[in-house]
């Protein structure tokens, strides 16, 4: 049988990236000094809402998302204008302490925080080191009749000094790709098409299959929709597309890339598509384990506590064979009532406890592609402890023990 134990370190993996919960304002980041490339926050915006996120449950809610159930993302409501500068200075100071000489700061904001947050870095980094206010224009959402509908968010794109480390090549489109313009245009002698211009006598071809570099102003990434499954179900959660063009310029394979308010983990998982480690911190332990059923490659550390509580697992472990099979799970929250044992399961992970430490061996989840629950887990021979880590639907992680 397997019994509930309480497990605050899990290895994915080699571990060497890591999920951590706790409040990066306040936390000691000391051992992460000048060692991260890329910061990029995408902080609350001093809205003053509680916004929320929606969850399928069971097979039946991530084919057709429903049923599912509705749960706290995060608090964006702060006592005063002023504690919430003192909580955006806080992240800037962090942020500047953990980059390396290299490195770049990205802080993600929208029209009512952007003015401020221009003068904080501006204090932070120096106005020398400002790099970009990048415009990321969308056309979801309503619209108003009261002023000209805001439909963009700012990213402030800061250098941590003079030696910083940008190669813009590396996210070219095809010129065909792009807004077209008022050029003539034609085909050379290769089939090659072109437009071209005419001015101060000389004439100037532009190939279609040329690269063309973006501006400050980025129109082609798109919020996302609401059946996108790349959908966490995580409020404002952002496109994986926008931290990749901002990812790749600032760093190459292996580097560090933080995120300090990491919520549904888009930067962590745009970390891992472009080969970098990532650090991401969340005070919410929900969010860390959405993130976490994000990430596809096993490779970092998840540390947050677990919960120990009335739930109960059903599973057998083979010990020939090394496998573990999944036959039900239940615990308390206020979840529909569904027929199916593992309905309440959206993840989970089978491995072994050794010295205080979950090291998992297989990643199992259900996914908007394969809403089914895998219910087998291999165990290869080794040191430790038979274990399950299983996420609920609400985000909630427990771990139980194989006791023989």
């Amino acid at each position: 049988m397997f019994k509930a134990v309480s497990v605050s370190r899990e290895v994915i993996g080699k571990g060497e990236s890591l999920l951590l919960q706790g409040n990066s304002t306040t936390m000691d980041l000391s051992r992460w000094q000048g060692k991260v490339q890329c910061v990029y926050i995408d902080p609350p915006f001093m809205t003053g809402e509680q916004f929320m996120r929606r969850r399928p449950v069971g097979e039946e809610g991530w084919k057709k998302g429903n049923p599912s159930i509705q749960l706290p993302a995060y608090t964006d409501k702060f006592p005063s204008r002023e504690s919430y500068l003192d909580f955006l200075r806080r992240l800037c100071d962090q942020a500047k302490m953990i980059l390396t000489p290299t490195g770049a700061f990205a802080l993600h904001l929208d029209w009512r925080s952007a003015p401020y947050g221009r003068m904080i870095c501006d204090n932070v980094f120096g106005e020398k080191n400002f790099m970009n206010e990048i415009v990321w224009a969308y056309e979801s959402g309503g619209r108003s009749t009261k002023c000209f509908s805001r439909k963009h968010d700012t990213i402030l794109l800061y250098a941590r000094g003079k030696n910083v480390r940008f190669d813009i090549t590396k996210v070219g489109v095809s010129r065909q790709n792009n807004r077209k313009n008022h050029m003539r245009r034609d085909v050379d002698e290769n089939g090659r098409s072109y437009r071209s211009i005419r001015s101060g006598g000389k004439v100037y071809k532009y190939y279609d299959d040329d690269l063309v570099y973006p501006g400050d102003v980025w129109t082609d990434i798109s919020h996302l929709q609401q059946k996108d499954p790349e959908r966490t179900g995580f409020a404002t959660q952002k496109p994986r597309k926008l931290l990749e063009r901002l990812l790749l310029p600032l760093t190459v394979e292996g580097d560090m890339v933080a995120d300090l308010c990491c919520g549904s983990g888009t930067t962590m998982e745009a970390a891992q598509t472009v080969g970098c480690r990532f650090l991401g911190i969340d005070i919410s332990g929900e969010a860390l384990q959405v993130t976490s059923s994000r990430l596809r490659k096993h490779n970092y550390t998840v540390e947050n506590e677990c919960t120990v509580d009335d739930a109960v697992l059903d599973a057998v472990f083979d010990q020939d064979k090394g496998m573990i099979t999944m036959m039900g799970f239940r615990c308390p929250g206020n979840f529909p009532d569904i027929p199916d044992p593992l309905a309440t399961a959206e993840q989970w992970r089978a491995g072994r406890i050794w010295d205080g430490v979950f090291y998992t061996e297989e990643n199992l989840m259900r996914t908007y592609q394969s809403p089914d629950l895998p219910l087998w887990g291999l165990l290869p021979e080794q040191e430790g402890t038979p274990a399950v880590s299983v996420t609920d639907a609400a985000g909630k992680r427990r771990v139980f023990q194989w006791v023989e």
